[in-house]
């Protein structure tokens, strides 16, 4: 099927799915930005900040999996409505303040959530589109992730108080939720889900050396680059003393940067037939650039600077996450093309997984044992090693 036999709905489809992701992800980030006022009105210390920001990402690598098997029952549409709805009360639950269970309680709710919208959502958009069309509507849709990540920490001291701006997004997050499910269908008309042996993909994709490769490569790469947005703002305060409403508006600059990189740097990686090459330099050149601009203090070098150092960064992820559609031209790996929904939920769930575990459990200690410089260049070499990691990847040939 050709684009002409996809109904034009499809884009209505795809800005819904992007407008979703953009306020779960903007809602959820106005936390480093805050962080300060959000350990004074919880009454908690950083490594209780740094867990229940993060706790998301955990709880979403529990449920990616099972949230993908939960629509085969519910349906994409009603797994997905559910996932944004959950996330919603989350926001809205996080208005309260107190304690760190209040804290820790709204954050899993959001996690919950996540671990419904994030496999089901792709999954829808993949199903409206023609497949020549596929690769440019997954790109435009993540770019709702990486926008909504930035926006949230540049708009979060704009906010009129944090009960309140709890309220007003966790209301937007539902509004989406009931626009997303009186106007989007699973399919569209004429065309049916098609089979997803789920189980039987992660059993091949668990004996795939290079899922397992690329699941470690964005365990790594979410690892750092979590850590590294997650305390940028506070460490810019702390060490240098700019205030972290500037400090947010700095740390975005990683994804805005990486949200142009993430549509220009794979596609030219792949007409050059570079992908490896391409890869590690991205990922290494990340934190060749960054780190001495964060080593300057200097506001105009570090706008700058962070927006140069995440256009190379956005564009290491995109380069893996497209692991799984090659793996069935590989002659060598066990995944057929049947089986590509099982690997890209194995690398979905490793990715989640870093995200949780780089900040609380590995860069937090760091920083508090040898302070933000030391703590931040441990988390630039984590975020490097995906692209180490990416020199044993098995590719196909262009032609193939």
């Amino acid at each position: 099927m050709t684009s002409k036999d996809y109904p034009k709905k499809r884009w209505t489809v795809l800005g819904l799915a992007w407008g979703a992701f953009f306020a779960v992800a903007m809602a959820w980030y106005i936390m480093p930005t805050l962080q300060p006022d959000i350990l004074e009105l919880y009454g908690i210390t950083g490594s209780q900040f740094q867990l229940a920001f993060t706790l998301p990402f955990g709880v979403a690598a529990v449920l990616c999996i099972p949230g993908g098997m939960l629509a085969d029952r519910l349906g994409i549409r009603r797994a997905a409505t559910l996932g944004m709805a959950i996330s919603g009360v989350g926001f809205l639950l996080r208005s309260r303040t107190g304690s760190f269970e209040i804290l820790l309680g709204s954050m899993l709710l959001v996690g919950v959530g996540l671990g419904l919208v994030m496999p089901n959502l792709p999954k829808l958009v993949s199903v409206w589109f023609p497949s020549d069309e596929t690769g440019l509507a997954t790109g435009i849709y993540n770019t709702g992730l990486m926008g909504g990540l930035s926006t949230g920490m540049v708009i979060a001291p704009f906010l009129p108080a944090w009960q309140s701006g709890n309220v007003l997004l966790g209301g937007i997050v539902l509004a989406f939720a009931v626009v997303f499910f009186v106007i989007v269908r699973d399919t569209p008309p004429g065309k049916e889900l098609p089979s997803t042996p789920l189980v039987e993909g992660l059993q091949r994709a668990v004996k795939s050396k290079n899922a397992w490769v690329a699941g470690f490569a964005v365990f790594a790469g979410l690892a750092g680059m979590v850590a590294i947005q997650g305390e940028l703002p506070v460490a810019l305060f702390e060490i240098h003393g700019i205030d972290t409403a500037t400090g947010g508006q700095i740390a975005s600059m990683i994804t805005y940067g990486g949200i142009l990189g993430s549509l220009t740097i794979p596609a030219i990686a792949t007409k050059l037939d570079r992908r490896k090459g391409t890869l590690v330099s991205v990922a290494v050149g990340f934190g060749v650039i960054m780190f001495p601009v964060w080593l300057t203090g200097n506001t105009t070098i570090l706008f700058v600077g962070t927006t140069v150092a995440g256009y190379l960064a956005g564009g290491a992820l995109p380069i893996i996450m497209e692991v799984p559609t090659w793996l069935p031209r590989v002659e060598s790996d066990p995944v057929e093309p049947q089986h590509v929904g099982g690997a890209s939920g194995l690398m979905t769930a490793m990715m989640n997984l870093g995200g949780f575990i780089g900040l609380p459990f590995i860069i937090g200690p760091i920083i508090g044992w040898q302070g933000y410089t030391i703590g931040l260049l441990a988390a630039m070499i984590i975020f490097s090693f995906q692209g180490i990691l990416g020199i044993l990847f098995t590719l196909p040939e262009l032609g193939d």
